[in-house]
């Protein structure tokens, strides 16, 4: 029972340093892509770049949210001319969001400002770390997905 309650210890504590590195990480590569497109804007652009266009309740269910938290995310992006509104040509009274071109040119440039910053730090890793880092890439990639399939799941889209 003792050694159970060990394990279970130090499987928080895993999960909690994995968690913060994580959280710490994607911070320090979002001051370094010099952005002001918070990460739910970004979220949503890149979920639009590859699903879209999308119905707004759709989107707001892909990305975990309300249908009212992402009209205001999408608002945000409209106003910035990053997602332009349509009209959905299955049904002319609904409207489709899709990404703009300034949107998506904005996509390249963060990901390019992130991706070198990320080449930079990992460079300056042993080649031990670096080693293991990309071995544990696709592992992340599984997690990742396992926690959206999760998620969706449990949310329902009324995250």
């Amino acid at each position: 029972m003792e050694s159970e309650t060990v394990e279970t210890d130090h499987a928080v504590n895993e999960a909690t340093d994995l968690r913060v590195a994580m959280a710490r990480i994607h911070r320090q590569l979002r001051v370094r892509s010099r952005s002001d497109v918070t990460p739910s804007q970004f979220s949503a652009l890149a979920r639009v770049e590859q699903d879209g266009p999308l119905r707004l309740g759709a989107l707001a269910e892909l990305e975990g949210c309300t249908a009212a938290t992402m009209s205001r995310i999408v608002d945000g992006l409209e106003q910035r001319s990053l997602i332009e509104r349509v009209t959905d040509p299955l049904d002319g009274r609904a409207a489709l969001v899709r990404l703009s071109p300034r949107g998506g040119a904005l996509l390249l440039e963060l990901r390019a400002r992130a991706s070198d910053a990320l080449r930079r730090a990992l460079s300056a890793l042993s080649v031990l770390d670096q080693t293991a880092i990309r071995r544990a890439t696709p592992a992340l990639m599984r997690l990742s997905d396992a926690l959206q399939s999760t998620d969706r799941g449990a949310s329902g889209g009324n995250g």
